[in-house]
């Protein structure tokens, strides 16, 4: 069997987000699980790639140049045509299967048996295929559509949840059930402790915080949603006679919050501004992977409000520190996180605000939800889904 994927996520703009995550680990593991099976990874010559560090190791792969590197946008079908394709019908044997971790640089199932990887139906449930103007969405939209509509032709479809899963059938109910399936997502948090002082107020320790990491700035994500909740928190801990000054910090993790010159991150520092809990809200900017553990494990409470999500690689990683979790009550957190988190509606404010405060005074109470929340993100392993996933080749042999 000669499996080829796209790992061109492990080198744009999404490396460092869940889909590029996903396509570094998922390859990481095939490669290291099937040692008899020989796989050609397509890369760009002239570009970083997350996997670089460790896929010299393993003997069965072969990286496969495909020119220099392209941001992933509204020109992807004219490089995917002229650059990509010519190199996979190269490369292709009698026994190859395509595997496409992401869609959106276009994939050749019209040619050869095809496995789609489908993260989630977000853009078209919430008709935001581009936030940067109404033309610019609407371009996106028409490619997007057209791109996708070739899943028709796949082999196999394959998704990270079940709703997903269904989410897919809705926009194509003539697609073969029997061809779909899902595979939860793993984690590789490592549970070490890393110092936190140079990312953290220096009275962060004595105040303690709660935190809002892996979040991102669509609409969807619904990050003011939780700088909302924590501003109805404060009014509570003041309500209580408590100094404001002395109540825990909210701190937002991410690179992506510190470019003010888009309007979903401006909405933001607007808000914080308006509210003046400037002092309360700490935005750290980028973090490297291995403060994750820290970052979780040390925090009162995490929340993640996002109005739809794929899977939710943030909040399993949270159930591994052992941090209370806040969700919002989305399809795909009731299907896998309902029983070992707070599900609320993540638009409601005073609901949110509410519990943060339960937690912050009665988060022993909590205890039994947290080790369960554990128990549950030791199921989530990157060898466990490529299994599943490699199932699903030999499916197609």
């Amino acid at each position: 069997m000669h499996i080829i994927i796209d790992a061109t996520t492990t080198q744009d703009q999404f490396a460092y987000a869940g889909v590029g995550q996903y396509t570094k680990n998922i390859i990481l593991s095939l490669l290291k699980n099937n040692p008899s099976t020989t796989f050609s990874i397509l890369k760009f010559r002239d570009k970083i790639s997350t996997l670089d560090k460790d896929i010299s190791k393993f003997k069965n792969v072969e990286l496969v140049d495909i020119g220099n590197y392209k941001v992933n946008d509204y020109k992807n079908d004219i490089w995917y045509y002229t650059k990509v394709l010519p190199v996979i019908k190269k490369i292709r044997r009698e026994d190859s299967i395509y595997f496409c971790p992401y869609f959106w640089r276009n994939f050749p199932s019209d040619i050869m048996p095809t496995v789609l990887f489908v993260h989630d139906m977000n853009l078209p449930l919430f008709n935001m295929y581009s936030q940067q103007s109404p033309i610019h969405n609407f371009i996106r939209k028409i490619q997007y559509w057209m791109t996708l509509n070739k899943s028709k032709d796949c082999k196999y479809i394959l998704c990270n949840s079940d709703t997903t899963r269904k989410d897919f059938l809705k926009f194509y109910p003539d697609y073969p059930v029997e061809q779909t399936d899902f595979t939860y997502l793993g984690i590789n948090i490592e549970e070490k402790q890393i110092s936190l002082d140079k990312l953290l107020p220096h009275d962060y320790k004595e105040k303690k915080y709660f935190i809002y990491l892996g979040g991102g700035i669509n609409r969807s994500k619904n990050s003011i949603g939780v700088i909302k909740g924590y501003k109805v928190f404060l009014d509570k801990v003041r309500d209580d006679g408590i100094n404001i000054e002395d109540a825990p910090y909210l701190v937002i993790a991410g690179g992506k919050f510190q470019d003010t010159t888009k309007p979903e991150v401006k909405e933001l520092y607007d808000y914080i501004e308006e509210h003046g809990i400037e002092k309360k809200v700490v935005l750290t900017g980028f973090y490297e992977d291995k403060q994750a553990y820290s970052l979780l494990n040390n925090s009162l409470g995490f929340l993640h409000l996002a109005l739809y999500e794929g899977f939710g690689i943030s909040s399993a990683e949270a159930l591994r520190a052992k941090t209370p979790t806040i969700l919002h009550k989305n399809p795909v957190y009731e299907e896998i996180f309902k029983d070992v988190s707070m599900l609320v509606d993540g638009l409601n404010e005073e609901e949110v605000g509410g519990t943060i405060y339960d937690i912050y005074k009665n988060r022993e109470k909590y205890q039994t939800m947290i080790q369960k929340g554990y128990d549950l993100s030791l199921t989530f392993t990157w060898d466990k889904c490529a299994a599943e996933t490699f199932k699903i080749f030999e499916k197609l042999m």
